[in-house]
């Protein structure tokens, strides 16, 4: 905690970070996925298939900081188990193994990410459900659903570049809440993000957080530059566009934990140190503490604006 004071830079991640999105990303996640199951697959709405806390169980099994990734794993299973099982309402289906979290602690048994997902699924089914299974499953459209019903009419155009076809109304992009406290950043180091969200995404949060004339976009890797988190390469990049020699890298999910493990592995890496902070999020985020840090988390902070205050002091 002493070797703060030397912090040249200081990474955020924006979901869980930056701003709250409990409300908005978390819940089309699972209204997508009702979504599919009811319109696409033709199962009878009698409840929910995946409940909000249930996300997280896919956040913790790692390689789902995508979460068009993660709601395609979620569909994954919902339409493997309606095919095992025949079910033919939403509340049979639910019921059917395996759990949410059975699934999810089986991806990450076997390295998580929605490809990991696929080998599950593909695991439980016969040969015939397989060709079934083949010929319902359809990601891009998954996808383009989970889109609409983010930016809805409204900002689909300008963040996807498309107009919303099946899903109409407001987007649950205004759900979203800023968390993080601007006037408690510290004005001596330089700022990054790195985040799963795409360039026209992370421009818009930036905007509603109002850190657009702080941060710049040429100060964010997203998306759009080609690399995923947990991918060390993402910290690699932005190090080579600020050129700082010690950062604290803040994030709120294990893949964000991973991105500075998996970043120490690169060769070349040591010319600069970056230290990991997990900012506890959502209401299961201080149960996860213990995890995070078993898992080798050097900061665990109650939130990141207790962080900010922290650096506050230390950077003067």
């Amino acid at each position: 905690m002493k070797s703060l004071s030397q912090l040249d830079c200081l990474v955020l991640d924006i979901d869980g970070v930056v701003l709250d999105v409990s409300r908005s990303f978390r819940v089309v996640i699972c209204a997508t996925t009702q979504y599919v199951a009811t319109k696409l697959f033709n199962l009878e709405d009698t409840g929910p298939l995946l409940e909000l806390p249930e996300v997280d169980l896919f956040k913790m099994a790692g390689g789902f900081n995508s979460d068009w990734d993660l709601t395609n794993a979620a569909v994954l299973l919902v339409l493997a188990k309606q095919l095992h099982s025949g079910a033919t309402d939403t509340a049979a289906v639910r019921a059917a193994a395996p759990s949410w979290i059975d699934f999810t602690s089986d991806i990450k048994r076997r390295g998580g990410g929605v490809v990991n997902a696929e080998a599950v699924i593909l695991d439980l089914l016969t040969p015939h459900q397989r060709r079934d299974f083949a010929n319902h499953w359809n990601p891009k459209l998954v996808t383009q659903l989970f889109q609409e019903m983010y930016a809805g009419d409204e900002a689909c155009p300008r963040l996807y570049g498309f107009s919303p076809e099946h899903i109409h109304g407001p987007g649950h992009y205004q759900e979203e809440q800023v968390i993080l406290d601007r006037d408690l950043l510290p004005k001596s180091p330089k700022l990054g993000v790195v985040t799963g969200r795409t360039r026209n995404e992370a421009e818009l949060a930036l905007q509603v957080a109002g850190l657009r004339e702080r941060i710049p976009l040429s100060s964010c890797i997203t998306e759009d530059d080609g690399v995923r988190k947990p991918d060390g390469r993402t910290l690699l990049m932005l190090r080579d566009r600020l050129d700082f020699r010690y950062a604290i890298y803040v994030g709120d999910t294990m893949d964000d934990l991973r991105t500075v493990h998996n970043y120490r592995e690169l060769k070349g890496s040591g010319k600069s140190k970056i230290i990991s902070c997990i900012a506890l999020s959502g209401p299961s985020g201080a149960a996860h503490r213990r995890l995070f840090l078993e898992a080798g988390a050097e900061i665990v902070a109650p939130d990141t604006n207790s962080l900010l205050q922290y650096l506050g002091n230390v950077l003067k």
